[in-house]
């Protein structure tokens, strides 16, 4: 497949995955909801590799890259699942969802040359999102949120938006090392252990009810196969293309959020969104 394509499965499952995070995080805690989904990543990952008989590669060399990865992860997404939960989703998601443009950066710095159409089609894509973003109409009420909750908000999920850049492209450079799935294995399996030790300094236990379980285990599933499927398509010269059409993710979270808990969504956002698929489509077109 195409590395449109591949972002494209990414964007679909990490916009499920957060959609399902901010509601759990909202009834159980992000904590607990992080460590869920590193939990059920990181199993049912290491059952693919074991059940297939896949070669593990142990290279020392690359193992400060899971190590950025894994944490940088656990830490974006921790601030991530925190933003959704103070809400609202249609602001919080698309502002996540500009990671790329430090990807991109970092791309080009490292000698990656996109078509002139290629970098029109991304920079509608992120267009698109910062125009979601700006146009999110907030639901704070300044009866009730105390002041500067907002702000918090925002700086989270920026805050977000930088660690996301840092561990992806620190998984890409480790994908070339350790492959994609083991790559994304190692990552969970050092979540887990972070998110351990963010329990362990708070002296707090995780509060995981059986009722909240399906839901996690699908979170977990989606997310881990959302990393999985980014770094397959980030192979070869039109890696920052799977990396930009991913940050669609803010798309499909807002309008899962408009479905089920009928978050207004304005025009702007609207054509946010419909930019969005317009770049969508011409990065998948292999311009």
């Amino acid at each position: 497949m195409t590395p449109a394509i591949w972002g494209l499965l990414a964007a679909v499952s990490w916009g499920s995955a957060d959609f399902i995070g901010g509601l759990a995080s909202r009834a159980i805690g992000h904590r607990s909801v992080l460590l869920a989904m590193f939990g059920v990543g990181a199993l049912v990952l290491g059952a693919v590799i074991w059940l297939g008989g896949l070669p593990l590669v142990w290279h020392a060399d690359g193992l400060w890259l899971i190590l950025v990865s894994g944490i940088g992860v656990m830490v974006a997404t921790l601030w991530l699942y925190q933003a959704l939960a103070r809400g609202p989703i249609t602001m919080v998601a698309p502002i996540v969802g500009t990671y790329p443009a430090f990807n991109v950066a970092f791309a080009v710095a490292l000698g990656a040359r996109p078509s002139l159409i290629a970098w029109a089609a991304m920079v509608a894509v992120l267009g698109g999102v910062v125009l979601v973003a700006r146009s999110a109409k907030t639901v704070t009420d300044p009866t009730t949120d105390p002041p500067g909750r907002l702000r918090g908000t925002v700086l989270m999920s920026l805050g977000a938006a930088l660690g996301f850049a840092i561990s992806v492209a620190a998984a890409q450079e480790a994908a070339l090392i350790y492959g994609e799935l083991q790559t994304v294995w190692l990552g969970r399996c050092v979540g887990v252990l972070a998110c351990a030790a963010v329990f362990l300094v708070l002296r707090q236990r995780p509060h995981l009810p059986m009722r909240w379980w399906p839901y996690l285990a699908a979170q977990g599933l989606l997310d881990a196969g959302a990393y999985v499927a980014l770094l397959a398509g980030s192979e070869g010269p039109r890696a920052t293309i799977a990396v930009v059409i991913a940050s669609a993710f803010s798309a499909v979270t807002i309008l899962l959020a408009r479905v089920f808990l009928r978050e207004a969504i304005s025009r702007a956002q609207w054509l946010g969104i419909a930019t969005i698929i317009a770049g969508v489509m011409v990065l998948s077109s292999g311009r």
